[in-house]
C-alpha cells in the first residue's frame, strides 16, 4: 500500500466517473463513488454510446485539438482495456467514410476538410477494388471509400459491466446510489459525505464531480445534445471496420460489436429532451443500415435508446478548479475519445505535477 494514499469523493458514475474512480484506486488511493444511477450505470450517456475513437474523422469538422486529444487516448486504450479482468472487444482496424452516388458532392466537400485539417499519411482514397480487399460487403453498394486507419471502436457495455464489478468489490471503494444532486456547495457535501458515507468531508483529499448534464446548476455554459442510436443483430453482416456514411443531414456512423451486432448513431440535436427515439430519427436509423449493406434488411433490433451529451459552448471538455475540488465535464460525443486522455491529465494535477499534453487552454485549474 503506498504511503501517500489520499481520499477522494466521486459524484458521477458515467464513464468518466467509473474510469476515473477506476485509475485513482489502481493508483493507491481509497475511492467514495456517489451517483443517483444504478451500478449498471443505464442512464449514463456512454451506456448508449457506439462509443467510437475517432480522433481524425471527428477532427475534420472541429479543431486540431481533437486529434491531438484523441491520439492520446488512443494509444491508452489498449494499455488500460489490458489491466482488466477479462478482454473487452476493441477493434482498431479504422474507419472507411462512404457515400452514395448522390451525395458524392457532400463526399468531395468532406475529402477537401480531410486535406486541410489533417496530414497527408491520416487517410487514404481507396478505389472499388481496394475496397473490396477491404471490406468486401461495403463494396457491395459503394464505389470507393475514405480509409482512416488509425481508428477504433470498443464495447461499451462490456467495459461498464466489468468497471462496475471492480468498483462494488474493492475493499478501498465505496459505492452509494443517492437522489439527484441539483447543487454541489461545501455545505451539500458536507451533508451527504455524512448521510451516505458517515465521512466528514474534510477528510477528502478532493471531490470530483462528474455528473454530466446533473451539473447545470454548478457550471455556466454546460448544456445537453441529444443523441439517438439503433442496436441490431445482424447474422449476414460482417464489417470488420467502423463505418462513416456521408449524409446532407446527419454524420452516420456505425460501430461493430461482437457476434455480429452493431450500433448505428447519428442525430446531433440542441435538446435535453429524453423521450424515446421519434419515429423520423428511427426511419432514417434503419434506412441508412440497409443502404449500407442488403444484409441489414433481416437484422433483428435489439434497442433504440437516447440520451444527452453534456457539452460546454466550444464542444471542448473542461477541468474546472472549485473550492471543494474539481469539475471534470463537457464531453460531448467525445466520451470514449477523450476520457483516457483527459483522466490521465487530472491524476497529474491532483498530483500536484503539470497535465501530460498541455490542455491548459482547456481547463481552469
Amino acid at each position: 500500500m503506498k504511503q501517500d494514499r489520499k481520499h477522494y469523493l466521486i459524484v458521477g458514475s458515467g464513464l468518466i466517473g467509473r474510469l476515473l474512480s477506476w485509475r485513482l484506486l489502481l493508483a493507491g488511493h481509497r475511492v467514495d463513488l456517489l451517483s443517483r444511477d444504478d451500478l449498471q450505470g443505464s442512464d449514463s450517456a456512454g451506456f448508449v454510446a457506439a462509443a467510437m475513437i475517432a480522433p481524425a474523422t471527428e477532427a475534420i469538422s472541429t479543431e486540431p485539438m481533437v486529434q491531438k486529444i484523441g491520439m492520446t487516448s488512443q494509444a491508452l486504450w489498449p494499455q488500460w482495456l489490458s489491466e482488466l479482468p477479462e478482454p473487452v472487444f476493441y477493434q482498431n482496424n479504422g474507419t472507411l467514410v462512404v457515400a452514395h452516388t448522390g451525395d458524392q458532392a457532400e463526399m468531395q466537400r468532406f475529402k477537401r476538410r480531410a486535406e486541410h485539417a489533417l496530414s497527408a499519411s491520416d487517410f487514404e482514397l481507396l478505389d472499388k477494388e481496394q475496397l473490396v480487399d477491404k471490406e468486401h460487403q461495403l463494396a457491395d453498394n459503394f464505389d470507393q471509400s475514405l480509409f482512416f486507419k488509425d481508428e477504433a471502436c470498443l464495447d461499451n457495455r462490456h467495459l461498464y459491466r466489468l468497471l462496475t464489478t471492480l468498483l462494488s468489490q474493492h475493499e478501498q471503494c465505496r459505492w452509494q446510489q443517492c437522489d439527484d444532486i441539483d447543487q454541489l456547495t461545501v455545505e451539500t457535501i458536507a451533508v451527504l459525505t455524512l448521510q451516505y458515507f458517515n465521512q466528514i468531508s474534510a477528510d477528502y483529499t478532493a471531490v470530483i464531480d462528474c455528473r454530466g448534464n446533473g451539473a447545470k446548476q454548478d457550471l455556466a455554459g454546460l448544456r445537453s445534445v441529444r443523441g439517438e442510436v439503433i442496436r441490431v443483430k445482424a447474422p449476414e453482416v460482417n464489417f470488420k471496420h467502423a463505418v462513416r456514411l456521408i449524409h446532407p443531414r446527419y454524420p452516420f456512423y456505425l460501430a461493430p460489436r461482437p457476434n455480429n451486432e452493431y450500433v448505428l448513431g447519428a442525430t446531433v440535436i440542441e435538446s435535453d429532451d429524453m423521450s424515446p427515439v421519434s419515429v423520423r430519427s428511427g426511419m432514417e436509423l434503419m434506412s441508412a443500415l440497409y443502404s449500407v449493406h442488403k444484409g441489414f434488411a433481416e437484422a433483428r433490433v435489439l434497442e433504440m435508446a437516447v440520451h444527452c451529451r453534456p457539452a460546454m459552448v466550444d464542444n471542448m471538455p473542461t477541468i474546472k478548479r472549485t473550492e471543494w475540488g474539481f469539475q471534470v465535464n463537457g464531453f460531448y460525443r467525445h466520451g470514449f475519445l477523450f476520457a483516457p486522455a483527459i483522466i490521465s491529465d487530472l491524476l497529474m494535477i491532483l498530483e500536484g505535477q503539470e497535465e501530460q499534453l498541455n490542455f491548459r487552454k482547456l481547463y481552469n485549474v
